[in-house]
């Protein structure tokens, strides 16, 4: 059985209910004007007394009814006021079932308004002056219904996170993609792409093999000679032909017939040297990852 209704029942057989620091109810028959059962019962009133204490008797009375042991029983209670008066102290009325309501006023106090009395606990304690009528439970705020209880998430909050979640791991993808893309010195490669197609076609008329047996000879002025890698001669000899068949304007040359050297040979001023030589690295990376360098 629910608290509420045992102290609607102490009440109506007691015809008096003392609730530790809230006051005391009280019940009186003859008070009864209206025999209207829609109208709540003018026989139970309230005093507002904090300083009121413990009732041994209306504890006795809950162990019995529940058959809890005295201690259990003084902790529901207990529980039960405490969350009573967090409800009033926050301006939360208190209703109590088959007793009545509480509400904190402005000023401190507490304002009670009677509830309708249980029919069935009307009839058990003999009270015939008093006509009643039953309310749902749905209406009632009983000790179970004053526990705090979670919030549930509402639908479009769920949506909300949904897209919030899609959106970081889009995010991440994106982050992600970026980071991969080559950077400013791929930009830098584009750059001199023109000046490599604009000698493919005198490159593409060599003897190849005339040109890897010849040292490296000095480059025309306003010309830099941009190293992208030192092999041996398998290492070098791979690459360059791989080169050459995606019409790539490289050139190989050698001085000892064991270490080959693949550039490119462009014009360039010694302050665009630094740039290129990066932007080299990035498209034509060495397989020993040395960086490009310039030499004339």
């Amino acid at each position: 059985m629910k608290l509420a209704a045992l102290l609607a029942d102490y009440l109506y057989q007691q015809k008096k209910l003392d609730l530790a620091g809230i006051g005391t109810f009280l019940i009186d028959p003859s008070a009864r004007k209206s025999l209207d059962a829609q109208h709540p019962s003018e026989g139970i009133s309230f005093q507002h007394n904090a300083s009121v204490k413990d009732d041994d008797s209306l504890i006795g009375f809950i162990s019995a009814e529940t058959g809890k042991m005295k201690t259990l029983a003084s902790s529901d209670l207990a529980s039960y006021i405490e969350l009573g008066l967090q409800f009033l102290n926050i301006g939360k009325p208190l209703q109590i079932e088959g007793i009545g309501t509480l509400v904190k006023n402005k000023n401190g106090n507490l304002e009670f308004t009677a509830d309708h009395l249980i029919v069935s606990k009307v009839k058990e304690t003999g009270i015939k002056e008093l006509s009643a009528t039953s309310i749902s439970d749905g209406l009632l705020t009983t000790y179970e219904t004053l526990k705090p209880k979670e919030e549930k998430s509402p639908r479009s909050k769920k949506i909300f996170l949904a897209f919030l979640a899609l959106g970081t791991v889009a995010v991440i993808i994106w982050f992600g993609y970026k980071l991969n893309q080559p950077d400013s010195s791929s930009q830098a490669a584009e750059e001199i792409s023109p000046a490599i197609t604009d000698t493919s076609s005198k490159v593409a008329s060599m003897d190849t093999t005339t040109a890897i047996k010849q040292p490296m000879t000095q480059a025309p002025n306003n010309s830099y000679r941009f190293v992208i890698e030192v092999a041996n001669k398998k290492r070098a000899f791979y690459r360059y032909y791989m080169l050459k068949k995606g019409n790539i304007p490289i050139k190989m040359s050698t001085t000892d017939s064991a270490t080959f050297k693949l550039y490119f040979e462009l014009h360039a001023t010694s302050a665009d040297t630094a740039r290129i030589s990066d932007s080299l690295t990035s498209r034509y990376p060495a397989i020993n990852k040395r960086k490009t360098f310039a030499e004339q």
